[in-house]
Parts: structure tokens; sequence; C-alpha cells
């Protein structure tokens, strides 16, 4: 059975994800964004880069959104220093959001990108020349285009601008 569009205020559509309340650090925290550590490991901001390291989904209403601290639509922001619910676990079924200029398939894989919403993973190129030695070392483990978040569940185009897409949650 494929999954549709969410009708009311929540963000995971199937699975059985952990949910951990966080403070909102800064601005721009919306349902259905990813999102990752602030200042503090009980703070969270959205993800601004490939190479940003999520904590999860920010959740809503279903996830356990105070009613005091909920907003009103998924495109309205949670208010600074207020809690918000975040949803991770691999295999869960969120509704994230694509970016604006995007092109997807189902079961492509998904990257962090700016303002908290997803990309399209790419292929890694390598060009070797007759100057430059077979492999450059480098330091650290985390991959230089971000890590692999989730996989595309629907076809989306994005080419006129960012929208909601359900997603199979990696993280």
């Amino acid at each position: 059975m494929p999954f549709t569009a969410p009708t009311g205020r929540k963000v995971v559509l199937a699975g059985s994800p952990v949910i951990e309340e966080f403070t909102v650090e800064g601005v721009g925290i919306k349902p259905s964004l990813l999102c990752k550590k602030g200042t503090l490991a009980t703070q969270v901001v959205v993800v601004a880069a490939a190479t940003d390291k999520p904590a999860g989904w920010v959740g809503w209403d279903a996830e356990g959104a105070h009613p005091a601290a909920s907003p009103a639509l998924r495109t309205t922001a949670y208010t600074a220093a207020k809690k918000c619910p975040v949803a991770y676990g691999p295999g869960i079924i969120v509704y994230a959001r694509l970016a604006n200029g995007q092109n997807v398939v189902k079961d492509q894989p998904l990257v962090p990108a700016a303002d908290g919403e997803l990309a399209a993973a790419a292929n890694i190129t390598v060009t070797e020349t007759a100057s430059t030695k077979h492999v450059t070392a480098t330091a650290g483990s985390f991959p230089l285009g971000g890590m692999i978040v989730a996989l595309a569940k629907e076809d989306k185009n994005c080419s006129g601008g960012a929208a909601n897409i359900i997603v199979e949650s990696l993280i």
C-alpha cells in the first residue's frame, strides 16, 4: 500500500520512532524539517548543509508537541525557547521537505540541504590525472557530500519550489 500525504497534524506516517523533546534554538524550526543539535545537547536548530550531522525530524502534534507551543500550520515555525518533539529511527516513514530545484524518483537516496530540507544524493566523481597520486589522504569518516538520511518514497519534482515529500528515514 503506498503512503499518502497526512491530513492531520503529524510528521511520522508509519513505524515506531524514538521521540525526544528538545528546546528550539533560534528560528526556522518547522514541522517536517530535518534538524541537528544546537549549541547545547538539549537544543535543536535546522540543518543548514549536506555536511551537517542530523538529529532527526521536527515533529508536530501527533509526535507530542505541547498545545501551547505547537505551530498552527506546517509552514509556521516553533517559537524560540519552546519545546518541540524530534522523531528519529531507521525505517520510519516521514513527511519531510524536498528543496527547491530537486527532481527525485521513488527510492532515490536523499541528503540534508539548507533550511532543514532534503536534496538528491549525487554520485561521487573522481578524476585521476598523470600528475596526482591515486589516493588523496583525508581525515575523518563523515562523507564530504553528506550522509544519506532518507529514501524518497514517491516521485517529486520541485522545479517550481520546495515541497513536502514522503520519505523513509535512515537516521
